[in-house]
Formats: structure tokens, sequence, C-alpha cells
């Protein structure tokens, strides 16, 4: 039987055996976005007209000589400001993309709608609903138990739980049992671990849909989306940024805005200009503008904000108001963990804050001790031998970085397989053993020696990660008993392994994306052998 449906801001994650160690008092499951190509942009209201009266540009006027031509009234004048405000910073991706999914489906997280009505797929398959041919997706991004879509038409399509508003659009519907169709969907059941497990869904939410475009001002173009386990976000060429959803702390919903509970359809989100690139934890979000400046907003109690609440309204609602980061304004890229932050600056120098419990920030303070934090972005320099660092994310107890050589990093718990490096191939001086003398943190950055080619993106939610090479192919490790990290008949995958079926065998893989307990790959379109999921 399906589990119990949870509510949209929490990843249903399997519990598991293991041994007690400190943890974070909240246990939310990162969200991760594939990867997106971003520029430059801003809207505002049209300049004003300037200069004498004139008059109209189609009057003429009677003279001795007969008709003289028309005046021709002179082109406003437009400020730097008004032509900034108005410049393209941010440029969506061209690329149209196939989407395989896996993992558990209790929720219509994979978006296969009528295609299964099965409630787990153990291995990657194509999602019919996300092909090239059916959508033409462009970039993913995955909260909890929700995801969405933007594709090459400006669409943004949206599938999973929208109990708070995470989806953008209206999915009441009575429940109903799927019907598995007659056709080659039925050749995919055997990727199911249990055939009579089946599970009633509710099609609206199941099946990738388009948000209302009149939603949004005309001529709106979208570039990014990215997602918390309870809201969803989406970039403009102008660097404008919507959303909707809501945040959610450790005693409930904390709300959307100091105004708003729950927003259930898109709104422009105030004091966020100029943006180009968004990245979100569990309940965090960070803003990127093409000054260098680091933006913050959502649940603060982990301080992942990294920023100072001055208290004018109560705390938990003056942290939904986006305010900038203590950071200089230099920083070049954003990355997120569950409840931790990261920044990368021009100098190459990375800084990071929040949760630290299990050292998941790599910064060595507090690291191992109950409810640890970073308070504010510090300069993490255990990266400094390790060239230029790339992009970095993290999960919730750990996170992985990729460098510009294309190697791929990874640190923080140890006893989950989270990290893609058996304990015994571990620094041993740097890992922290709890007070029953069990190894549970490696402390800083280690490269995997497992994955042989350069690593060009990774990608990690709660307790699983990914890895792509320039060649196309996708590693995955960590834990895996929804089949998560797409490897059947294993429920923790120790090593970065690589993920082969008849679906993704001989395709280019170029992005994943992970909740809780379902993920998903992006890849080339190949319609000589590409099948249906």
């Amino acid at each position: 039987m399906p589990p119990k449906r949870a509510a949209a801001t929490t990843a249903a994650t399997t519990k598991r055996k293991q041994d007690p160690a400190p943890a974070p008092t909240k246990t939310k499951t990162k969200t991760t976005t594939t990867k997106t190509e971003t520029a430059k942009s801003q809207p505002t209201t049209a300049p004003k007209s300037a200069g004498r009266k004139r008059k109209a540009a189609d009057s003429v006027e009677e003279t001795s000589g007969g008709v003289k031509e028309a005046a021709t009234a002179p082109a406003p004048r437009v400020t730097k400001k008004q032509k900034d405000a108005h410049a393209i910073l941010n440029y969506a991706p061209k690329q149209k993309l196939d989407v395989y999914v896996f993992g558990t489906n209790c929720y219509g997280e994979l978006g296969l709608g009528d295609a299964t009505k099965k409630s787990e797929i153990p291995g990657p398959v194509l999602n019919p609903k996300l092909s090239v041919e059916a959508a033409g997706v462009v970039q993913l991004a995955i909260g909890g138990v929700h995801s969405a879509a933007l594709t090459h038409d400006n669409k943004i399509l949206t599938w999973g739980v929208n109990d708070e508003g995470t989806l953008g659009r209206d999915t009441k519907e009575e429940r109903k049992e799927v019907d598995l169709p007659n056709g080659d969907a039925k050749e995919d059941e055997s990727d199911s671990d249990s055939d009579d497990d089946e599970v009633d869904l509710n099609m609206k939410e199941a099946t990738p849909t388009a948000i209302d475009s009149s939603l949004f001002p005309k001529d709106t173009v979208f570039t990014q989306l990215t997602a918390t386990d309870s809201a969803t976000f989406a970039l403009t060429q102008e660097g404008l940024v919507y959303g909707w959803g809501t945040f959610r702390g450790s005693n409930g919903v904390i709300g959307f805005s100091p105004t708003s509970k729950i927003q259930r359809e898109p709104v422009l989100v105030p004091g966020l200009e100029k943006v180009t690139q968004l990245a979100s934890g569990s309940q965090h979000v960070m803003a990127l503008t093409s000054k260098g400046t680091v933006l913050s907003w959502g649940c603060e109690e982990q301080n992942q904000l990294g920023r100072r609440i001055s208290g004018r309204l109560h705390g938990k609602l003056e942290g939904l108001i986006p305010g900038q980061c203590a950071l200089p304004s230099d920083v070049v890229s954003i990355g997120t963990g569950s409840y931790h932050s990261f920044a990368i600056r021009k100098n190459g120098r990375v800084h990071a804050w929040g949760s630290n419990n299990f050292g998941q920030t790599a910064v060595p303070m507090s690291a191992g001790q109950s409810d640890a934090v970073v308070l504010y972005p510090t300069e993490v320099r255990s990266f400094r031998k390790h060239g230029k660092i790339v992009s970095i994310t993290g999960g919730k107890d750990h996170s992985v970085a990729v460098t510009e050589s294309g190697s791929c990093l990874t640190w923080g718990r140890v006893d989950n397989k989270a990290l893609g490096i058996p304990l015994e191939e571990m620094p041993a001086d740097e890992i922290v053993h709890d007070e029953h003398d069990r190894p549970r943190i490696l402390t800083v950055p280690t490269p995997l020696v497992d994955i042989k080619d350069k690593v060009v993106f990774a990608a990690a939610s709660s307790d699983h990660s990914f890895a792509i090479t320039q060649e196309g192919q996708a590693y995955s490790w960590g834990f895996n008993v929804q089949r998560q990290a797409g490897h059947r008949d294993v429920d923790e995958v120790e090593r970065p392994t690589l993920l082969q079926n008849k679906h993704v065998n001989e395709k280019k893989l170029v992005g994943a994306a992970a909740g809780g307990q379902f993920s998903m790959l992006v890849g080339e379109h190949s319609p000589q052998v590409n099948g249906t999921a």
C-alpha cells in the first residue's frame, strides 16, 4: 500500500533504522534543479514623453506655397535608468530535452498521469508526457513532492502534490483509480517492484499541466524555475521573480509573505530586480543579482538566510521579505542545501552558512554538535586546494560540488552512504566521531575517485546524489529504498554507480533533479531510440 499522503511541504522520506545521531530538528528534503543558462534583464513603466509641445505627427500646415510636410514629433527621451530597467538580463535554455523519471509515484510526483498506475518506478523511464514531442522541456525544478518544468514555448508545467498551492493552479478533482491504457506503456510494468501496488491519483495533479499564462503580464518570458518543498518560483528575462505556494517552519505554515499565508496563484515577489539566478532549499530561496549581491527569504530557523533579522516585524514574517545576505557584492553563483546555503565569489572563494550539525557547510566550527549552525556567510578555506568551484549544492546532511577541472567533491554525513565514498577510503584525520566513537562526519570536501570521466553537473537531494559526465552518463549513489537513486534490488548505493537500462543506455544525459523519494534525468532527444514510458 502507498504511504499516507503528506503535505506538499514534506518529501515523505521512508525511515530506516540507524544509530542515534545528532540531527537538525527539521528534516525536510532538499530540492534541486537541473542545469540552466542565465543572462540578463528587468521591466518598468513606459518612459514619459519629453520635449516641447509639438503638432501631432500626422498634422499638416497650410502655406503660401501649398501643403507643407507633416511635422514630426520628437522621440521621447529615455533615461539610462529606464533603458537599464528594460534590458534583457536572462535567456532561457534553447535545447529541448526528454525527461526520464523513477522512484515513488504515490502522489503523481513523477508526472506520468494516466500512463501508469504503479506507485513506484525502480529505474529511469521516459515520461511520454514530458518528451520532446509532447512538451519540449528546457529546464526542470523539483520540490519535496512536486515539480515544475519550463518548456521551449514559454509554458510553466506543474505536477505533484498541490495541498498548499505549490502547483499555481486549480487541481480540485474527485480522485479515481488510474486505468492503465493499452499500448506501449505496458512494456514498463516490469520496471515496478510490485505489480500489485496500485494507487489512486488526482489526474489534475498527476498530469503535467500549464499554469494559465493570463496570470502573468503580457509578453512575460521565463528563463528559470526553482522549487522549495512547498513553493515554486519563476525568473523572467528582465530579472523579476514570480512565486506561489508557502513557506513552512518547525511549527507549520509561516506564510508566503507577511500578508499572505498561502499563495495559490502566481504573484510578483516585491523587492527583487535584476535577478540573474535563483536557488532554493527546503524552505528558503536565494536570488543573485546582476550587481553580484545575494538576497534571501523564507524560513530562517537554522540561519539559512545568511542575514540579520531586525525584529521590526515578527521574526518569521520578516524573513518572508527578500533581504540582502551578509556577503560582498562580487558573488557569481549561488547554491543551497536543505537548510544551508553557499555563495561563490568572483575571486573563487566559497562562503557557506546555515545548518551544520553534520558539517554540511564544510565550515569546521561546531560540526557534529546538535542543532549546530553557521550564523553568517563564512569562507570555506578547504576549497582553496581544489581549484575553482563552478557549482555547489546540498542535501539534508551532505553537500556536493563540481570543480572547473571536472572533479566531484562531497562532504558531510558519512553513515547514510550519501557521500559516495566508503568509510575506509575517507581521510581518517578529517572524520568526526560521536560520543560512542562512531564515525559521523567527513569535514572537508573530498574528491570521488569512482567517476573516471570529467563531471560537468551534480545534484543532491535529502540522502542521495547524482553526477553527470561530459560524455552524458549519469551516476548516482546514496539512499535508494524507494529506488530514488534509480538502481534495482539495493537499498543503499555506497559508490557512484552508472545508471543503466534500455531507456537511458546510449542517451546523452545533461542534468538531474531530485525530491525526497523520486528523481528525474534530462537528456538530449534521440528519436531513433526513444520509446515511451
